[in-house]
């Protein structure tokens, strides 16, 4: 493939990022919870079952070609590439579509409904050694996350809590599959900042299919005093592959053996801010932004058993800003209360041609705005746990959409098990 002006200044930013300097200065930070939801800095623990985790460590041990290889492995999850690994994404939670599972990366939603295949994320924006951790929350969460989280959801995290460091990691293996990343924190009074890029290419490890990308990242948390916290984001991706269309049977069956060709590019920003207002009250504000790219050439799938599927080709442009305000009182040692309010635009077009023998254009596009208000209420005691939550959204044009969810834990003696009920809609 041609060399691109991305692939040079990601290249130029891993060998930069190589030559810094290794130098550990003491963290302050402790582990962080990671799943961003309706309230700006609310993991898993909203919560009552239904959540596993990835680390970095079990993601290295894995040694995947691509994240979705780790996700296939948790129960209740379906993951793979589509034709191959230059193909797309499919990702089911307890088998939902793709679009019915929220996908974020640092709190910012990355689900693409201009995508032809659906409204899911392509997992090819990502390589495995980008993760730091992933979390997925099984079952209807849109009281939290809003409309898109009718399945679950799943997080990915690319920073980490870290010492001051530098490090380059390269991976070779069959078929000339390469993997090239470098990675630096810097921490200290002033606050941490990490930096990390990507290059990867997975060759001719599957005759038929190829995939290549790379990623660039950039993390901070300025230092802004005991009462107030802010983490900035920032993430570009681009990925390129061939593989074989959907349903087409795959490197060994189909029977057109000319390639889909696909390429992405993926462009994320985000900010948190969360400030101590008072004693017991909290108050936060997070916003996020994306835009992605996506062009794809498909030379169609031949009839058999199923009608075949004329040749397509589709260009798509979407663009999404999210914001999300709340309050969090902890009105006592057990008892904590949320209310708060969402805001959603998301805008994008597409352009293609489907191919009967002759060419017919197919266009369409999109722009709709989703306000929301939320409010919940969590009991933790010794002896159980009751977690409620009630979500109001208001569409364009419609009428408003109710999604309640109402969840309880309840220990069992000494043993370490747990009883575990919930109820959600989506």
């Amino acid at each position: 493939m041609k060399k691109s002006p991305e692939k040079i200044v990601i290249a130029a930013a891993i060998c930069a990022l190589s030559l810094l300097p290794g130098r550990a200065l003491a963290d302050e930070h402790g582990e962080t919870a990671i799943v961003v939801s309706a309230r700006a800095d609310d993991p898993a623990q909203d919560a009552t079952g239904g959540v596993r985790t990835l680390f970095r460590e079990d993601l290295a041990a894995q040694a995947p070609v691509s994240v979705l290889e780790s996700l296939a492995l948790l129960p209740g999850i379906d993951a793979f590439e589509k034709g191959g690994l230059g193909g797309g994404s499919y990702l089911a939670v307890r088998g939902g579509e793709p679009n019915f599972t929220l996908v974020t990366i640092n709190g910012v939603r990355v689900n693409d409904p201009m995508l032809s295949s659906g409204g899911g994320f392509d997992f090819s924006l990502i390589g495995a050694g980008d993760v730091a951790r992933i979390d997925v929350l099984s079952g209807p969460s849109s009281t939290a996350y809003g409309a898109d989280a009718l399945a679950g959801v799943v997080s990915l995290r690319l920073d980490a809590p870290e010492e001051s460091g530098a490090s380059v990691r390269l991976g070779y293996g069959s078929g000339d599959r390469f993997e090239l990343g470098a990675r630096a924190a810097l921490t200290g009074k002033s606050g941490s900042l990490i930096l990390a890029a990507t290059a990867r290419d997975t060759g001719d490890l599957l005759s038929g299919t190829t995939s290549e990308g790379q990623s660039a990242m950039i993390s901070g948390s300025p230092d802004l005093g005991g009462s107030v916290a802010l983490d900035l984001f920032g993430f570009y991706s681009r990925s390129e592959g061939n593989g074989f269309p959907e349903d087409s049977g795959g490197p060994e069956l189909a029977v057109i053996r000319d390639a889909e060709r696909r390429e992405r590019e993926q462009i994320l920003l985000g900010a948190a801010l969360r400030a101590e207002l008072g004693t017991g009250l909290t108050g936060q504000l997070r916003a996020g932004w994306s835009r992605s790219s996506f062009e794809s050439d498909s030379p169609g799938i031949a009839p058999g058993v199923l009608d075949g599927v004329p040749p397509i080709s589709s260009d798509s442009r979407f663009e999404r800003l999210e914001v999300v305000g709340g309050l969090d009182l902890a009105a006592s040692e057990t008892l904590s209360l949320g209310l708060g309010a969402s805001l959603v635009h998301e805008s994008g077009t597409s352009d293609g041609i489907v191919n009967f023998g002759f060419p017919i254009p197919a266009a369409y596009s999109l722009s709709r705005s989703l306000p929301g208000l939320f409010a919940t209420a969590a009991l933790v005691r010794p002896e159980i746990e009751l977690r409620v939550g009630l979500r109001a959204d208001f569409p364009e044009n419609g009428r408003a959409r109710w999604t309640p969810r109402a969840g309880i834990v309840v220990p069992m003696g000494q043993s370490g098990l747990k009883l575990t009920a919930n109820y959600a809609q989506g």
